[in-house]
């Protein structure tokens, strides 16, 4: 495979979750991510449309189920961190929300970096 506009705009969304979770680490003021709840809320939007909104189609993954069985545990490990950060302002909950999304978006960065191309048969 090759990297593509959705790696590239993926890897964006990343940086701004490291931005954002940096800045609430450090104490910031701004005025959304100085809570646990708005930082939770801001990762989990940008995971969700940077990881779920980009990602290709579940055909492409039917002979990768060890891929999937990763990527999906993880997604949903994000997800219950992200509800769980946004409902008891858990700053664990944060770092696993955070942790997960970042791994999300490196193992499938590595992956479509790393993969053989696709190559058409010719009949």
């Amino acid at each position: 495979m090759r990297l593509t506009w959705k790696d590239a705009l993926a890897t964006a969304v990343a940086g701004a979750n490291v931005a954002i979770y940096a800045a609430f680490t450090t104490g910031t003021d701004l005025a959304i991510i100085d809570s646990v709840r708005g930082a939770s809320g801001a990762i989990l939007l940008l995971g969700l449309a940077g990881g779920c909104a980009l990602s290709a189609p579940p055909e492409e993954y039917r002979h990768l189920s060890w891929y999937a069985g990763v990527m999906s545990t993880l997604g949903g490990l994000a997800l219950l961190a992200g509800a769980l950060g946004l409902i008891m302002a858990s700053e664990l909950a944060l770092t696993v929300l955070f942790s997960s999304t970042i791994a999300l978006w490196l193992i499938a960065t590595l992956r479509h970096a790393l993969a053989p191309a696709k190559t058409e048969v010719l009949r």
